[in-house]
């Protein structure tokens, strides 16, 4: 996943670093509006006399994820951005029956997942409308696949980068692959399995293909 940083990003004044332990809910938006883009968003929010574009990241239709505020506090819900993060997705998902590109829904998907892994309190992830006052991000914007994390049809699995993170009916063919060297991990250790990964493992060592 690449995160960008918005063409000629405009910043007036400071803008005030976010308490991560205290950021407990990702919030995700959209434009109400079929085609601006970050810039214009940008354009609008600084008219209306904001410091900066108002959305911590943005996403457009391409899957382009641009950092908006970043680990700032946003302004994308009143009286609530102390703790939380914005995410604003390009496009209009209430006036239109549209679906979400397959690029831009992926793309949420992973950056949730990893604004997940820094903020470890953001557990939470809802609409704008949650707190009121608002249909955002829109009836047709796919908020119940996005919030449980799938992928367009289908449940996310779960990556598991440590042996103590594994399922215990796994722990111990992992462990064991890891002496005999099997497994190894990335250069940071982490060995990025998943669920279906796992269970071949599990299966193959339990026929003795891995030996003793």
């Amino acid at each position: 996943m690449k995160i960008s940083n918005i063409p000629n990003q405009i910043v007036k004044g400071i803008m005030t670093p976010l308490d991560t332990n205290k950021v407990d809910t990702i919030v995700l938006h959209h434009m109400a509006h079929k085609t601006a883009g970050v810039k214009e968003v940008e354009r609008w929010h600084i008219n209306n006399g904001w410091t900066a574009i108002g959305y911590n990241y943005f996403i457009s239709f391409d899957g382009t994820i641009y950092k908006g505020r970043g680990l700032n506090v946003g302004a994308g819900v009143a009286n609530h951005n102390s703790h939380i993060i914005s995410i604003g997705f390009q496009g209009d998902y209430h006036s239109v029956k549209i679906s979400m590109p397959d690029s831009q829904f992926e793309s949420g998907v992973q950056l949730i997942e990893y604004l997940q892994k820094i903020l470890p309190n953001a557990k939470r992830i809802e609409g704008h409308k949650y707190f009121g006052g608002s249909v955002c991000p829109g009836k047709y914007f796919p908020l119940d696949e996005m919030t449980k994390l799938k992928k367009r049809g289908e449940k996310m699995e779960n990556t598991y980068n440590k042996v103590n993170n594994c399922p215990e009916w796994s722990k111990a063919t992992v462990q064991k692959l890891m002496d005999k060297g099997y497994l190894k991990g990335d250069e940071k250790g982490n060995l990025g399995l998943n669920d279906t990964m796992i269970k071949i493992l599990v299966i193959n060592d339990r026929a003795g293909i891995y030996g003793n």
